[in-house]
């Protein structure tokens, strides 16, 4: 009779546990953006009939769910019971000593991550700015809310705000591993407006009046002193890489254009068509300059580049799935950078290929910068507590 009252109380504390469980659910964005579906439907050949972008709906995943109820806090009085119950069950079956203690250890569990849980909570209303709030050049910092997190999720799509996020860490963090500071400068990354900007730009009539206009996205930057620009491209649902690489003075060849996908989906041509007429553009404009630059290009060259550009499809990784393409092309960033030389040399080209890294590597790309965005959530919000006790 005593074990049938217990397990009435604890039904009812499941009960209320569940109902406080469902408001926790309901709780808006605390960035006031508007909430998006989550579930997607799983089949690659699906992404035209949503008709919706991994850059513009970010948050859409293939029905994974985004919380763990494993790690929804338990009130008191449930634990209390749930302890109760497992000494009754110990006491009338000596067998089932050893389950009291994996009880009392899941207890334990819940308990820290319950932790950990409530720790997180108080991040959600905090915004990171990075590299920093402070930074001068306005353009450079990425402000990330902690809803932005969502698109981290398994089987989510990635939004251009982590990916513009991820390619600034990139820019910041991860060229400081290079030996000098001129082979870090000698990197550009675009974020991942600039391509759409580009093929607007393309489409006016007046196409030097436009780029006059488009320039002002790298504005004091000469693309071609540079040994690498980087292009983050996104079409049809789906994100794909270009690289721009200026060789050696004394390779006496022109840039070469590469292109990386890891599923093949984006039209190379078209891409190497649009990528082409911005470099042509760029030439025409530095051309009329009264004082030449100091450039890595052959004279010869110079003077007949719109014939000298190369075109090359890099044969890549593939990913096993239609939602990782954001984090390959991440990875992709992350890994030339890591190991292209000073300046490319087509002979360079045969260590990129299908080979080149597991497709496993990318994909796990996903928990680290999830883990390091959490981070710098933990530590923003430090600073903020902070501050406030200071005021």
């Amino acid at each position: 009779m005593l074990l049938k009252q217990v397990g009435q109380k604890s039904m009812q504390t499941d009960s209320t546990t569940f109902k406080v469980f469902e408001k926790e659910l309901s709780t808006l964005n605390p960035c006031g953006r508007q909430k998006m579906e989550t579930q997607l439907p799983s089949l690659s050949s699906s992404r035209q009939k949503r008709g919706l972008s991994s850059k513009e709906s970010p948050f859409q995943s293939l029905g994974s769910p985004l919380l763990n109820v494993d790690n929804v806090p338990l009130s008191n009085g449930y634990k209390k019971e749930r302890r109760r119950s497992a000494r009754l069950q110990a006491s009338n079956s000596p067998k089932r000593i050893k389950e009291t203690v994996v009880l009392v250890d899941e207890e334990l569990e819940v308990e820290e991550t319950a932790a950990q849980t409530n720790k997180l909570n108080q991040c959600k209303n905090t915004r990171i700015y990075y590299p920093s709030r402070y930074r001068d050049d306005p353009v450079s910092v990425e402000t990330i809310c902690y809803s932005d997190l969502d698109c981290l999720a398994p089987q989510a799509y990635l939004s251009s705000t982590i990916m513009n996020f991820y390619i600034r860490y990139l820019q910041v963090e991860g060229l400081t591993s290079k030996a000098t500071e001129s082979e870090s400068c000698n990197y550009h990354f675009f974020n991942t407006y600039f391509y759409e900007k580009l093929k607007e730009a393309l489409g006016e009539k007046d196409i030097e009046n436009s780029f006059a206009k488009l320039r002002r996205w790298w504005k004091r930057i000469y693309i071609f002193e540079k040994a690498y620009v980087l292009i983050p491209i996104h079409e049809n649902l789906h994100w794909s890489l270009v690289i721009i690489c200026i060789p050696d003075v004394e390779d006496r060849s022109g840039p070469i254009m590469l292109h990386l996908d890891s599923l093949g989906l984006h039209s190379s041509r078209s891409i190497f068509s649009n990528i082409k007429s911005f470099l042509i553009e760029e030439w025409k404009f530095l051309r009329k300059r009264e004082v030449p630059l100091d450039l890595p290009i052959a004279d010869t060259v110079w003077e007949n580049l719109s014939n000298r550009i190369d075109e090359r499809i890099v044969q890549v990784p593939q990913q096993g799935n239609d939602y990782d393409c954001g984090l390959f092309v991440l990875f992709f960033m992350k890994r030339f950078i890591e190991e292209a030389p000073d300046r490319l040399k087509k002979k360079d080209l045969a260590r990129f290929g299908k080979k080149w890294f597991n497709p496993e590597e990318a994909s796990s790309l996903r928990q680290s910068i999830r883990s390091l965005l959490k981070e710098k959530f933990k530590n923003a919000n430090d600073e903020e507590q902070l501050l406030d006790l200071r005021l």
